[in-house]
Parts: structure tokens; C-alpha cells; sequence
């Protein structure tokens, strides 16, 4: 189990850049279009900047979650949602790292000098 939550954490921390990097790139969009950051949802980034992933994630998230659930994400604003999920992911990777390192007896596995 320690190994499944440390390869998860560490996993949240790396994918960090690449959602800073989309959550630039939409703001980007914003600041040269009429699109605001509210008005600039998931679904409209998505359908007009990546529509080969879109084609690919839409209809599979309409069938892991329900429908609700999926047009309430596909309805945030986009950099919003990208800015909120970084720094999620981030401080949840470092969290259970965090744990994983309080409660190993190696001292090794210890972030502190």
C-alpha cells in the first residue's frame, strides 16, 4: 500500500507543471480573445484548442461519473479549475509523502538533513 501512495504522490507533484502549463496557456487565450476567465469553460477549451483529446475524455467522463457531476466540470472556468488542481495535486503529493516519511523507521527515507 505505501508503495501505491507514494508512486500517487509522486505522481500529483510531477503532473504539477503540465496543469500550470494549461492553466497559462487559457489564460493566455483569455488575455488575446473576447473570452474572459469565467466565460472560458473546460468544454469550450478543450473543443477548440485540443479536440483530439476532447473527442477522447468527454464521452469517457460522462461514463465514470455521473452526468451531474460531469457537466459541473465541464462547465468550470478553466483556468480556475487548472490553478485549483495544481496546487491540490501539489500540496496532496507532498502531504502523503510527508506522512509516508513520519511513519518509516528508516531515517533514511526522512526529507530532513
Amino acid at each position: 500500500m505505501t508503495v501505491f501512495l507514494r508512486v500517487l504522490a509522486h505522481i500529483s507533484i510531477w503532473t504539477t507543471p503540465f496543469q500550470i502549463v494549461f492553466c497559462l496557456w487559457a489564460l493566455g487565450v483569455v488575455l488575446s480573445s473576447d473570452a474572459t476567465v469565467l466565460s472560458l469553460s473546460n468544454d469550450i477549451f478543450f473543443s477548440d484548442h485540443l479536440p483530439f483529446l476532447y473527442l477522447l475524455i468527454k464521452p469517457f467522463t460522462y461514463i465514470v461519473l455521473p452526468d451531474a457531476l460531469a457537466n459541473f466540470i465541464w462547465s468550470l472556468p478553466t483556468v480556475i479549475h487548472q490553478l485549483f488542481k495544481a496546487v491540490v495535486s501539489t500540496w496532496l503529493g507532498l502531504w502523503i509523502l510527508k506522512k509516508l516519511n513520519q511513519g518509516h523507521p528508516n531515517p533514511a527515507f526522512t526529507n530532513e538533513p
